[in-house]
């Protein structure tokens, strides 16, 4: 736990060190080297890790992974819960009390990517950032940590948002679910398309369903919004598969519990779920208590409404965040 501002919350999960599996017990190294003078296979170095900071609107990821031809290793995530998007809502601006709680987690985040013996750590700002006047101030902060930090445009996010869904490979629609904003992204030929709509599940929540104690209207007037605000987004549409990113706590919150990376939600049973909760105001004032639905009802209607404007049957979900495009994206062009 870090402390610092009253709303901050950091916790870390790393994945265990399978030494065997990976090659690099020394028996399996001797192994290995035996295969390749036997087969005339080389075998390559193990993949650079890199260490990237997703700082969203409402929290902070620090990522430890790697990307060697096509395939995405994440070996430690840390989350920081930072609220920036709220402070920039009350102020105007980013307060001072938050450029010294950034501050703080951004230093702990250099110190924990030492430990895991990555030097160099790269960060992306996203919409609180752009938004705020004075957001350059926290790109200082970062550069005086040794953080190399770029406040992403909105098309820098989009093409983020496609790198994390997709992997860089063409063909694929994504729609990536933040606090403060939805990207809908696709790519085809090399051609890299998106709409940005202001409608992310902290906004949609404020403005649809926490004034409201009916949850069908709620549901109905913030889907007529999306389908007024996403008119143009048809490239989205007749693509290999709709990726999700940023959809966990629906998953978490209102499904059992399941695997998150790969995990499939056909249309038929999100929108069953949708409508088991819009049906009976009862029900919904009851949910509306439950820890996380500010975060998890807005991404649900999100999920079924883009499947059915855009013809797709299910939607395919993604653990990994806008920071993991940074590191796929330094792995292609190695």
């Amino acid at each position: 736990m870090l402390s610092g501002g009253t709303d901050s919350a950091l916790v870390m999960t790393r994945q265990p060190f399978d030494g065997l599996r990976s090659g690099r017990h020394p028996c399996w190294r001797a192994i290995l080297a035996v295969i390749g003078i036997v087969t005339g296979v080389t075998t390559t170095a193990a993949a650079t890790p890199m260490c990237a900071i997703d700082m969203g609107s409402n929290s902070f990821r620090r990522i430890v992974a790697s990307f060697e031809q096509g395939r995405y290793t994440q070996t430690g995530i840390e989350k920081a819960t930072m609220g920036v998007g709220d402070d920039l809502t009350r102020n105007g601006r980013i307060s001072d009390a938050k450029l010294s709680e950034i501050e703080r987690v951004l230093a702990a985040f250099v110190a924990s990517c030492k430990k895991d013996g990555v030097t160099t750590a790269v960060a992306v700002g996203t919409a609180a950032f752009r938004d705020a006047p004075n957001g350059g101030h926290v790109v200082d902060i970062a550069a005086r940590l040794g953080i190399r930090m770029e406040i992403a445009s909105e098309r820098r996010e989009s093409e983020l948002a496609y790198l994390v869904g997709a992997l860089g490979r063409d063909g694929y629609a994504v729609v990536d679910n933040g606090s403060r904003s939805i990207e809908l992204v696709s790519r085809e030929g090399g051609v890299h398309r998106y709409l940005v709509v202001n409608l992310g599940y902290r906004v949609a929540y404020e403005r649809f369903f926490a004034p409201i104690d009916d949850p069908a209207a709620a549901s109905i007037a913030f889907r007529d919004r999306l389908r007024e605000e996403s008119s143009s987004a048809r490239f989205v549409t007749g693509k290999k598969k709709l990726v999700g990113v940023e959809f966990g706590d629906m998953a978490d919150v209102l499904f059992p519990a399941s695997e998150l990376e790969g995990r499939i939600f056909t249309l038929e049973t999100l929108k069953r779920r949708l409508t088991e909760i819009t049906s009976s105001g009862a029900e919904f004032s009851a949910l509306k208590q439950k820890k996380g639905i500010d975060t998890a009802l807005p991404r649900l209607v999100v999920a079924v409404f883009v499947l059915e404007e855009f013809g797709y049957s299910q939607l395919e979900l993604t653990e990994r965040e806008l920071g993991s495009g940074l590191i796929i994206e330094a792995g292609m062009k190695r």
